[in-house]
């Protein structure tokens, strides 16, 4: 990053050696012999260290958030090129999984039809939950393929079938109530089943894959970061550039007053002085 040293224009005079000879001795003088200018001095050149440094942190992380930005949208047009899927895989994953618990309610009811004792009932009970989670999966990876799909379809179907008539006859059982009674119950509750997997189906056909949602993750992590280095570098600069203006109030009375060398006018003798302190600041 440039320094300016000085505001305002001034005269450029680069080619004359002997001025800015006089312009480095004049400047060692006033750091030998003036405590407050070497003081002021030493501490910009501090700063000026310390920008330095966060300006090669910056770039750093600015070069890396365009990396993960580019392996993003590598991933991006490979894997869901629509932007349909906006959830993170974290996010999706932990949806499926309440639908799935959500399901296990009713799917117990059908498990207790088996009349196992309770083990046996909640294994059974798993099995349909796992079951559930495998007919989520299966509509995610049956995507775009009509045949596998309408055979899933027809499996998924044929175990609702089953499942609706192991729940008839458990409230039939249980609850003592009419046939049709227990059915319609039962249908209601093969209804929400189905539903909760046709949520999850739906979530997972907006979930990221964990390469694409580690991926938007790491690009929002870089990004971040990068935005946290350049912010410490503007304030590094502002730093330095309040040190070189307490140093300008230092030198500008010697440059302005009978230190200016005979036939220099003060505007090239500032000038001189200017070009002899960037000296010690060379850009970044």
């Amino acid at each position: 990053m440039a320094i300016d040293t000085f505001a305002g224009p001034v005269e450029d005079d680069h080619d004359d050696p002997v001025l800015a000879a006089q312009a480095n001795a004049a400047l060692e003088a006033w750091l030998r012999d003036h405590a407050a200018v070497a003081r002021e001095i030493s501490q910009t050149v501090r700063a000026h260290i310390h920008l330095q440094e966060l300006d090669g942190r910056a770039r750093e992380a600015e070069r890396a958030a365009r990396e993960a930005e580019q392996r993003d949208a590598v991933l991006v047009t490979k894997l869901d090129p629509a932007g349909h899927r906006v959830l993170g895989f974290a996010v999706g994953a932990a949806l499926v999984v309440i639908l799935v618990v959500l399901d296990g309610v009713p799917l117990n009811w059908a498990a207790q039809a088996f009349g196992l004792d309770p083990a046996g009932t909640w294994l059974v009970t798993l099995i349909l939950a796992a079951a559930s989670a495998g007919a989520m999966l299966g509509f995610e990876v049956t995507r775009g393929d009509t045949r596998r799909r309408g055979a899933l379809v027809a499996v998924i179907a044929a175990g609702y079938l089953a499942v609706l008539g192991l729940r008839a006859e458990f409230l039939a059982a249980v609850a003592g109530a009419p046939f049709p009674v227990a059915f319609l119950q039962a249908a209601m509750l093969t209804a929400i089943s189905a539903g909760l997997i046709v949520c999850g189906a739906v979530i997972l056909a907006r979930t990221r894959s964990p390469g694409l949602s580690r991926a938007r993750a790491a690009a929002r992590h870089a990004r971040r970061a990068a935005a946290q280095a350049r912010a410490a570098q503007h304030r590094a600069a502002e730093k330095v550039q309040r040190h070189l203006g307490g140093l300008r109030q230092l030198l500008l009375p010697s440059a302005l007053g009978p230190a200016t060398p005979a036939g220099v006018d003060r505007a090239r003798w500032a000038a001189a002085l200017e070009r002899a302190v960037r000296a010690l600041f060379p850009p970044s």
